[in-house]
């Protein structure tokens, strides 16, 4: 179950990784936080639960380095979630020297042939204890290694932990944030860290259990609790982000909406308003002014690019204010723009399909498709409709 789930949580990382590269920085914290815990889960189960010579070979050691990553690489979340500002300094490189130190100590096992590396992974497969006897790395044995990441998860973890309620005060009183996503973010982020520190219990309990890992294998095996409890874990990371998209919003903060209000009447109704709706209206402007959904290959992205506004704060106001998902506001804008050159008799000089390419459909089945969907007719009854009705008037 590990194996398809951490599979699974890896295709759904990589989904959020290239959806939100350009923009959203945050997210790609995220998105290797859960590739990490996947690449061990699946390096685990290769080793205890599986025959496979090769993928053995493949995944046993070679990521262990990386394993470091995914503590600073979750605070570098939960610290841009909680401030909206996810730029790096240069005193974060701090983060990165247990990594270094662990890559510089497995490179001559890195730079073994991979026929030695079978032969390793042969010697794993008949007897599991084979493990505590290679030089996996030139500093320590794999007990320490998985000892001290047990312990560096924890170090983390705890520090999330007391950022999230160290915050709170500040960030539930805040005028900038949204009160809604203000709590969908708190609970997320409990969530998120709470599944971890189960994950970070049970590679702990593992890797000092004073039994053999022979035992463990076997007791793995049978259904030991660690490994479903680590599997529903993973799930339960996956699923919360496909059912509840909105976690990955954060908690944004219009510091422009702010100064605004200080000029405004003082009375509580305008306190108590979306700090959003002036930057929403910003983007209303720019899709009514500029049109940039007549490229087909317009994407939320264009939007925070050409405002130079974050991604996220584009995705609260679309989801939040406007209540609509982006899809679905590029696909009525697109045929808004349809039927004003319908209206304008510009079929008479160019084609039906025309139309839909000039307002940025890519395909005549998907703007026949939404173009009924909008206005319950096909774009040629729709015509017909209009010429009635003119003769009508007339």
């Amino acid at each position: 179950m590990l194996l398809y789930l951490s599979i699974f949580t890896i295709v759904l990382s990589i989904l959020l990784f290239v959806h939100n590269w350009k923009s959203n920085h945050n997210t790609l914290y995220l998105s290797f936080v859960f590739i990490l815990m996947c690449l061990f889960g699946i390096t685990h189960h290769f080793m205890l639960h599986s025959n496979s010579r090769f993928w053995l070979a493949v995944f046993f050691n070679h990521f262990a380095p990386l394993m470091f990553l995914i503590g600073p690489f979750l605070y570098f979340y939960v610290r841009g979630t909680l401030e909206d500002h996810y730029a790096l300094t240069k005193k974060d490189a701090i983060h990165f020297i247990p990594a270094l130190f662990a890559l510089i100590g497995t490179l001559p096992y890195i730079f073994q042939s991979f026929e030695k590396k079978l032969a390793i992974a042969d010697r794993i497969l008949e007897n599991v204890n084979y493990v505590n006897q290679i030089n996996i790395n030139l500093f320590y044995n794999i007990g320490s290694s998985l000892a001290f990441r047990a312990i560096l998860g924890f170090v983390y973890l705890l520090y999330c932990f007391y950022m999230v309620w160290q915050q709170y005060p500040s960030n539930i009183e805040n005028p900038q944030i949204p009160k809604k996503q203000f709590w969908i973010t708190y609970r997320w982020l409990l969530i998120l860290l709470s599944t971890l520190l189960v994950i970070t219990i049970s590679l702990a309990i593992t890797a000092l259990q004073p039994t053999s890992l022979s035992i463990k294998k076997n007791f793995f095996a049978d259904g030991d609790v660690f490994y479903q409890i680590t599997g529903i874990a993973y799930f339960v990371l996956s699923i919360s982000l496909m059912l509840f998209p909105e976690i990955l919003y954060g908690m944004p903060r219009n510091v422009a909406q702010l100064s605004t209000k200080k000029k405004k009447a003082k009375n509580k109704k305008v306190v108590d308003e979306d700090p959003f709706l002036d930057l929403n209206q910003t983007i209303l402007d720019y899709l009514n002014t500029k049109k940039p959904y007549l490229n087909p290959d317009f994407d939320i992205s264009d939007i925070a690019f050409d405002l130079k506004i974050p991604q996220n704060h584009v995705s609260y106001c679309i989801s939040n204010i406007m209540n609509t998902r982006f899809s679905k506001l590029k696909a009525e804008l697109r045929i808004q723009h349809a039927i004003e050159l319908l209206k304008k008799g510009q079929n008479s000089s160019i084609t039906i399909d025309g139309i839909g390419t000039q307002s940025g459909f890519k395909t005549r089945s998907y703007y026949y498709e939404v173009f009924k969907k909008e206005t319950g007719y096909t774009p040629s009854e729709y015509i017909d409709n209009l010429i009635l009705k003119e003769s009508n008037t007339n």
